[in-house]
């Protein structure tokens, strides 16, 4: 697994570097047995240390965790047990929903090549810039599956095609912090 550590205002020696690669590799083999890579960051907030850890454990899932304290050793091992907490509930999870209705399928149909073309290129430089991907993998899942997964790799909106009509949906966290949920009008 290809670990990076970045530190702002914060300088990481090699005694950190070990500890921080020594506890990521505990706390995500325990439950991964390939992990793809990970991230952790440290800086400076004040007085104490902010330590923000990002695992890529299997294809399409990324977990966050963070931790502050007053020295970056312990920053780091809030943030590494929070991680660890995560993964056990993210795995737990997956194995609880594997035999229902399969949270990995993916559905190829979904994802439309982006053509544009030179009428529609017009440029607004006061508008924000729009970013647009040609790909997307679009798990199918019911929607309680939808907030889990969503919950999980600590996103705010998941797009999903839902198991009981087929249609595409989407589940967001409302600014209140409740859970809202998109489902397409049937055309008549």
């Amino acid at each position: 697994m290809q670990i990076t550590l970045t530190g702002k205002q914060v300088d990481i020696g090699e005694k950190l570097r070990s500890h921080v690669e020594q506890g990521v590799l505990n706390s995500v083999n325990k439950y991964f047995p390939a992990p793809i890579s990970s991230t952790v960051a440290f800086s400076r907030e004040g007085d104490n240390f902010s330590a923000e850890v990002t695992v890529h454990p299997a294809r399409n899932i990324v977990l966050k965790g963070s931790g502050i304290a007053s020295d970056p050793y312990s920053a780091f091992d809030d943030a590494n047990i929070h991680i660890a907490t995560r993964l056990r509930r993210h795995k737990t999870k997956l194995n609880d929903h594997k035999g229902k209705t399969g949270l990995a399928e993916i559905a190829n149909e979904a994802v439309y090549p982006l053509h544009i073309s030179e009428d529609e290129m017009e440029i607004d430089e006061s508008a924000p810039l729009t970013i647009a991907e040609t790909e997307a993998n679009i798990p199918v899942c019911t929607v309680s599956e939808a907030v889990m997964h969503m919950d999980l790799v600590n996103e705010c909106a998941i797009m999903f095609r839902n198991s009981a009509n087929n249609h595409i949906s989407m589940v967001y966290r409302r600014k209140d912090g409740n859970i809202g949920w998109v489902e397409p009008k049937a055309e008549n």
